[in-house]
């Protein structure tokens, strides 16, 4: 085996060029190239523990003037410290104020010693990165090199960190500083709380924490970090992590810059434009699609739901055409957006259209701050209510033609990636029409809702008791698809339980094992008659799974491990208890009035339209999902991708072009694996239900300050009752499997992903939805207690507290507040804390 020693050199910092020297120096060379102040400093390439560059004490001389007093501040910059795949913050030792040639040897000889530090080595293997020690050569054994940064010593009154971007929250619009007085080391350490300050993307201060009576920074020092950071990200192309001090006489001096290496691709980057005074909601949209949308699912599902509402538009509200405007629908930080102001064009064109109604239909309420659009002569809207009523009158033809062709209607899942991506493109027109076609028939629905409940108020406003009435009288309506998943899924949750109840070697089978283990009893004989049933479900409801409208959700009958995991906690309640969930009587039309008597079963059969829609559209989606899964499969053995998984982080025509080009390419790959990690930092995002202009994420920590907690929580009663129980929160259908019978769900919002648990819950709250959500169809069928749009009910209530939800008034009463304890016991009780706490606690 050959050994190598190499021998060390020594450079001005402002003299480096292209020798290897490490991250750090190479981003003060950088940061010295332009233009911002530096301390002056040289590095030593391939310093050695116990050797020196001849020329080092010349060197040191120089750079200290001669003074005897003079100090400098000695780091580490090793080959892949500071770059673009990990940091090695800390990993590596810093001797700051070092004072003297001989105390100068001994801290390069430190920092040289530390990069076999055991938490060094540590966090190579853990990161996976070169320490820049390895050699392409076969029986080769360099010998470790360590670069040294040499530096005169600020004398600092303050000093601290900025960050371009928020390591935390993944926001490339915030410029994030954190300030201490004197040296910036005691933050570094942690032994030193700082003032933290974070600025928008117009350098406004957005939120502030002082540890003292008086902060730290000026405006000045504030004004000045900024707009140099703001200079240097430019320059670098990329989010930074900068250090910084001001010394006794208030001059800035800049000590370190790095990539952030944490971070995805801005989370702004696929927004679509939004007009200043535009009233943009997350309801309804944010039942078809919760959480973030990946750039595959925004350029179809997204683009598709555009193009029905322009649709629907022209068919009757006077709309020109179609065309490639944003004008419905709007996109930002990752989220869609129902863009209400440009649904409410159609109150100036058609009679009996207004804000109001079009609040109630997606909201649930009356929208503050939705303009009434000037409106045009009678004559139009006359017009217009005609041809309005004509689009509904169809419904019923059109989704009949459309159903026969959605049986010839189908998608390649094999051959080569050119074959798969243009056959996609060419049914982009297909899936355009079927939303069409379901947003047709979910217009009838909010068309008859809303007349039901303008006949129950007399014309005026509801009350909440109003509400309730039109929610009994909403209840019983037969054969709406959602409803029927479920009672078919609790007659096979229920074989499972008769099955396994008092044999513990078939509850440890079932019950108690992961779901795939679960998943493959189920397909044994032993489970029958349940194997039958579940298959028989998987039949029909198979192309269903949670966020079902995003292309990157894989269906139930692809992947059955979410719907087993929910069917378990099922099972698991039917085995305590056999209660069943007593539905709810229907009305008997003799004793309502004449005009409800006319609009009831046009509302029961409008309900029963748009889940049958609903459900064919997730029908087609799911070919798509197929289909672009397997495009991803074929590009990924063909080398061109990373995984399949990055398919979903294209946009479709980004895509399109992508395959057709023919080459791997390394910036898409890079680009779609930065764009999958923003999209776990969408997800921890949340918004307003309203927003004007563009949506900005909610600072949960303002909120929370802010928010008095009365104890009273008011929203939308959708299914008539009154009960008391202990309230289980649960941000996705994963935190539901927690679960226990008879508790209280407290959810953002549901969709047909959560409806297996609507067997063992004695009441639902969510934060937002309307009369005609498929939480409010199933808990009416049920026969469960539930309000809707109580915008914070999942910020006010804390798992295990006890609580009453009254959905005659529409209102929940906190009545006993959970301990911390309370809300940890049991099985997965303190993860479940902790994902709560998580959810409470995070930066926006």
């Amino acid at each position: 085996m050959t050994t190598i020693t190499a021998a060390s050199e020594i450079l001005w910092i402002k003299d480096i060029t292209n020798q290897p020297v490490g991250g750090k120096a190479h981003g003060l060379q950088q940061l010295m190239q332009w233009g911002l102040n530096v301390p002056n400093g040289f590095v030593i390439i391939n310093a050695g523990a116990d050797q020196s560059p001849p020329d080092l004490a010349a060197m040191y001389r120089q750079l200290t003037a001669g003074s005897s007093d003079a100090k400098v501040a000695v780091r580490s910059s090793a080959l892949g410290e500071d770059g673009d795949a990990a940091s090695f913050a800390g990993q590596y030792d810093t001797v700051l104020n070092v004072q003297g040639f001989e105390a100068l040897a001994t801290a390069i000889a430190s920092c040289v010693q530390s990069l076999h530090s055991q938490h060094a080595s540590a966090y190579i293997a853990d990161n996976a990165v070169d320490d820049g020690t390895q050699s392409p050569g076969d029986n080769v054994s360099p010998t470790p090199s360590m670069n040294v940064v040499v530096q005169l010593m600020v004398d600092a009154s303050r000093a601290g960190v900025l960050f371009t971007a928020d390591p935390v929250s993944g926001r490339h619009d915030r410029l994030i500083v954190d300030a201490v007085e004197g040296l910036g080391e005691a933050l570094v350490s942690g032994d030193q709380t700082p003032d933290h300050y974070e600025f928008d993307g117009a350098n406004q201060l957005a939120y502030r924490e002082l540890i003292g009576q008086q902060p730290v920074l000026t405006d000045d020092q504030c004004g000045l970090l900024m707009a140099q950071a703001r200079e240097a990200v430019q320059r670098a192309g990329q989010p930074l992590d900068m250090e910084w001090a001001f010394d006794q006489r208030g001059e800035l001096k800049w000590l370190q810059a790095r990539p952030i290496t944490t971070l995805g691709s801005d989370l702004n980057e696929l927004d679509t434009p939004v007009k200043p005074g535009d009233v943009l909601t997350r309801c309804n949209v944010g039942e078809m699609m919760p959480n973030a949308s990946c750039p595959l699912t925004f350029s179809t599902t997204g683009k598709a739901i555009e193009y029905g509402m322009q649709h629907m538009h022209v068919s009757y509200a006077g709309r020109a055409a179609i065309n490639e405007d944003w004008t419905q629908l709007a996109m930002s930080h990752g989220f869609l957006f129902l863009n209400l102001s440009g649904s409410a064009v159609a109150a100036s064109t058609v009679l009996g259209v207004d804000v109001k109604s079009l609040g109630a239909s997606v909201c649930g309420r009356i929208v503050e701050g939705l303009e009434e659009p000037k409106k045009r002569p009678l004559w139009v809207r006359i017009g217009g209510m005609i041809r309005l009523l004509r689009y509904l009158q169809s419904a019923d033809k059109v989704i009949a033609d459309f159903r026969c062709d959605v049986e010839q209607f189908s998608l390649p899942t094999d051959g080569s990636s050119a074959d798969i991506a243009e056959a996609l493109d060419r049914a982009q027109s297909f899936l355009y029409q079927a939303y069409c076609v379901h947003l047709q028939s979910s217009t009838t629905s909010g068309f008859a809702s809303n007349v039901m409940q303008g006949i129950i108020s007399g014309g005026q406003q509801s009350s909440p008791e109003e509400e309730a009435e039109a929610a009994k009288l909403m209840a019983g309506a037969s054969g709406v698809e959602s409803a029927v998943l479920v009672e078919q899924l609790d007659a096979v949750v229920d074989q499972i339980a008769t099955l396994i109840k008092g044999q513990p070697n078939l509850q440890t089978a079932f019950t108690d094992a992961l779901p795939e283990q679960a998943l493959a009893w189920l397909n044994t004989a032993a489970a029958e008659p349940a194997r039958a049933g579940f298959g028989k479900f998987l039949d029909r409801h198979g192309h269903r799974s949670y966020r079902e409208l995003c292309v990157r959700e894989i269906s139930w009958a692809d992947d059955p491990r979410g719907l087993i995991a929910s069917m378990q906690a099922s099972v698991r309640a039917k085995i305590m208890t056999d209660n069943k969930a007593a539905r709810p009587q229907a009305v008997d039309p003799k004793t309502l009035s004449r005009g409800l008597r006319w609009i009831l079963p046009k509302a029961h059969n409008a309900v029963r339209r748009r889940e049958s829609t609903k459900s064919l559209l997730v029908e087609i989606t799911n070919r798509f999902k197929r289909s672009y899964r397997a495009l991803g499969e074929q590009l990924a053995d063909e080398g061109r991708l990373e995984d399949a998984d990055q398919v979903f982080f294209f946009t479709h025509d980004e895509l399109l072009a992508f395959v057709r080009d023919g080459k791997a390419d390394a910036d898409w790959r890079d680009k779609t694996c930065q764009r999958r990690r923003a999209l776990a930092f969408q997800n921890r995002l949340e918004f307003t239900e309203i927003s004007i202009g563009q949506p900005q994420p909610i600072d949960l920590r303002s909120l929370l300050t802010e928010q008095p907690d009365s104890g009273v929580i008011v929203g939308r009663p959708v299914s008539r009752g009154l009960v008391e129980g202990t309230a289980r929160v649960a941000f996705s259908v994963a935190e539901a499997a927690r679960l226990k019978p008879g508790e209280i769900l407290v959810a953002p919002i549901t969709d047909v992903g959560w409806t297996p648990y609507f067997n063992m819950i004695a009441g639902l709250i969510t934060d937002v939805g309307s009369a005609v959500s498929h939480g409010a169809v199933i808990a009416r069928e049920y026969g469960l207690p539930a309000i809707v749009n109580t915008r914070t009910g999942t910020k006010q209530i804390t798992s295990g507290d006890t609580i009453r939800l009254d959905a005659h008034t529409g209102q929940i009463t906190i009545l006993a507040s959970a301990s911390a304890s309370d809300t940890k016991t049991g099985p997965g009780g303190e993860q479940a804390a902790e994902d709560e706490k998580n959810h409470r606690t995070a930066s926006y």
